[in-house]
């Protein structure tokens, strides 16, 4: 009897995965239609046919084989809508259902304790008041103790928009900056544990020397300061923490879930893209998690700085000895830029120079090599004991490509000589732009940036490059990720830099950074007006002229092949057209399957109020169009769980 269960399971599953179009794995469509099976036969048993006779197989037979199909669509429809991951995740989703189901109920669970949290702080509240400076530093407090109450990875969230002075107002800035994050340090159990398991050798074996006592501590890992024994370096190891992947997965979820909540209760939020900043957060968090990842990027930036002019320093990774949960890297001993200030003074040196080594360090990176520490925060930018800068940690770092990069270099000239055309055709290829974008009001807006921080003492970086953002938002587009993720870089920079020299302003060196590159920034330069002048036209014209040749090309090969044609309207792109004609489509199967249930249903009451032969025709119509509704609907069901599983990708 089991056998011949699981042979119509699995006959089950090959029929009505055809009729539902579903994308679930095999083994789950087969555990789907044995559920159904076991659960209709057991209903059919014990609720009919127990005490009759077996070999009898009348309409009743036929009810329960129509049920076990109906009822194997349903489970189908269960596995699509409690999968927690999207469709291009399969790889790394919970195998089995209960367990899923156990961690989907716990990020309920934990979602609904965050929101409980942000509305007894008033977060909500606070979000729909009027845009004050008073208002403003309600919500910031409201917002810094709702991460706060959260903990985990929401208080780390909570600093990393700390440094967000480009998109935040300063009551924000001030206020997040408070958070302080209470790490507890793993047990010598812990550490022993973490090493056994992940070192390529016992740990004896590959230390001379391995303090247990860590350097740091953070949420995601800890740090150990550790002599090789190979050659006798001092290195430092960091290890991840058990059991972080999944606090981390569970977190960043509802992370992402409130800051879409938030963007829902409030313009000011969307406007400044909350829940945008909370998909860059999540991600660079999830990367963070494997330190092959970090070792890459190690060796990527160190490679690209081996014929930098600056003398700043990058420490050596030890790949043998790492993996996805440890990095062994060289210890660097020195203090972090909020210390070295009497370390230079002590030694002599000029902490100017020193503060320029690390500044065109972080430009050329930027400028140069595209790849770029996103990071460079206090604690990353280290003074050696002989007065040498070193950065550290590269678990974020961003990178761009040649024509960013471009661009960037033009929007820095463009700066330089006030020159509003040049800025506004780089933020155009910086930025996602809408195709009907307003170049008219853009231009004048760039116009009127350059006249407001044109005089300011400070240099005006702070200014201008909040003025990008906000001129950025107003018309309605948004910088690409990675160059959003070097404007935020050099931000961070430049607080750094100001602990090491309270007079540094960021343009003003950006400027003499341009003159000392100029090869590299324009090659037609020169100090002459005229050739100036020359150069700045030309800078103009630059984009257009190289790109004119392709274009002539390609439009003569389209005309040659006779592939011309002009889009008008909203169906001319293709896109468009195929989401439209999707939902229509889907929207007509729906109601063909209400329709049919529908009239089954009337079929039914007919055949109940008639008598004879004829009203068992038309009863038994009645089913088989209810069982055809039934299809249809959980049909157009499955295909939307996917849909929107595949949006949230």
């Amino acid at each position: 009897m089991g056998f011949q269960l699981i042979l119509l399971a699995v006959i089950m599953s090959m029929a009505i995965s055809r009729l539902t179009g579903t994308k679930i794995s095999l083994k789950k469509q087969i555990l789907a239609a044995l559920a159904s099976v076991i659960a209709t036969t057991a209903i059919y048993w014990f609720g009919y046919l127990r005490g009759r006779d077996p070999d009898s197989f009348g309409a009743d037979g036929w009810i329960w084989l129509v049920s076990m199909v109906v009822v194997s669509m349903l489970f189908y429809l269960l596995f699509e809508m409690f999968d927690p991951l999207p469709i291009g995740e399969r790889s790394s989703e919970i195998r089995n259902p209960f367990r899923r189901f156990a961690a989907w109920w716990q990020r309920q669970r934990r979602y609904i304790q965050v929101l409980i949290i942000a509305l007894r702080h008033g977060v909500g509240r606070n979000l729909s008041a009027r845009r004050t400076p008073e208002s403003y530093e309600r919500l910031a407090v409201s917002l810094r103790r709702t991460l706060e109450d959260c903990g985990g990875f929401f208080i780390k969230f909570g600093q990393v928009l700390s440094t967000r002075s480009d998109l935040l107002p300063a009551e924000f800035i001030n206020e997040l900056s408070k958070l302080q994050e209470n790490v507890s340090r793993l047990t010598t159990a812990e550490v022993e544990a973490i090493l056994n398991k992940e070192l390529p050798q016992p740990k004896d074996e590959m230390f001379l020397e391995f303090e247990m006592e860590p350097l740091a501590a953070a949420s995601i890992g800890q740090v150990h300061r550790a002599v090789l024994r190979e050659n006798r370096k001092k290195v430092v190891v960091k290890l991840l923490r058990p059991r972080i992947t999944a606090a981390l997965q569970r977190d960043l979820d509802i992370l992402v879930r409130f800051a879409a909540w938030t963007a829902n209760q409030s313009v000011w939020a969307r406007k400044i893209g909350f829940t945008d900043l909370a998909r860059g957060f999540s991600e660079a968090m999830k990367e963070e998690t494997d330190f092959r990842i970090e070792a890459r990027n190690f060796a990527q930036v160190s490679a690209s700085l081996a014929d930098s002019r600056t003398k700043v320093r990058i420490p050596h990774v030890y790949k043998e000895a790492s993996n996805a949960k440890i990095l062994v890297m060289e210890y660097m001993d020195g203090m972090s830029v909020k210390s070295g200030t009497a370390l230079l003074e002590a030694r002599g040196i000029d902490r100017r120079e020193v503060q320029r080594q690390i500044f065109d360090c972080v430009l050329e990176q930027i400028f140069f090599k595209g790849i770029f520490h996103a990071d460079p925060h206090p604690g990353n930018v280290y003074i050696l004991n002989d007065g040498t800068p070193a950065l550290l940690d590269f678990g974020s770092v961003g990178r761009l490509g040649t024509l960013q990069q471009d661009a960037l270099k033009r929007l820095l000239i463009g700066f330089k000589h006030r020159n509003t055309y040049v800025v506004m055709e780089s933020l155009l290829l910086l930025a996602e732009s809408r195709p009907d974008v307003d170049k008219e009001g853009l231009e004048q807006a760039v116009s009127q940036l350059l006249v407001q921080t044109a005089y300011d003492p400070a240099g005006g970086s702070e200014a201008f490059i909040q003025g990008l953002f906000r001129m950025i938002a107003e018309f309605e587009f948004s910088f690409y990720p990675n160059v959003a993720g070097a404007f935020r870089s050099l931000i961070t920079l430049e607080g750094t830099l100001l602990q090491l020299n309270p007079s540094f302003s960021l343009m003003n060196e950006a400027r003499r950074f341009v003159q000392e590159h100029s090869p590299e920034f324009m090659p037609a330069g020169g100090s002459a007006d005229w050739k100036q002048t020359a150069a700045n036209e030309l800078l103009e014209l630059l984009p257009v002229i190289r790109k004119l040749p392709r274009r002539l090309d390609n439009l003569a090969s389209m005309l040659e092949k006779g592939e011309v044609s002009v889009k008008v309207g909203f169906f001319a792109d293709k896109t468009n057209a195929s989401f439209i004609t999707r939902w229509i489509s889907q929207l007509l199967l729906a109601f063909t399957g209400t329709a049919f249930g529908g009239i089954s249903i009337g079929l039914l009451y007919l055949g109940d109020r008639g008598g004879g032969e004829g009203a068992q025709f038309v009863t038994l119509f009645g089913y088989t169009g209810l069982v055809v509704s039934a299809v249809l609907l959980i049909r157009v069901a499955i295909y939307a769980v996917r849909n929107i599983k595949q949006m949230k990708e």
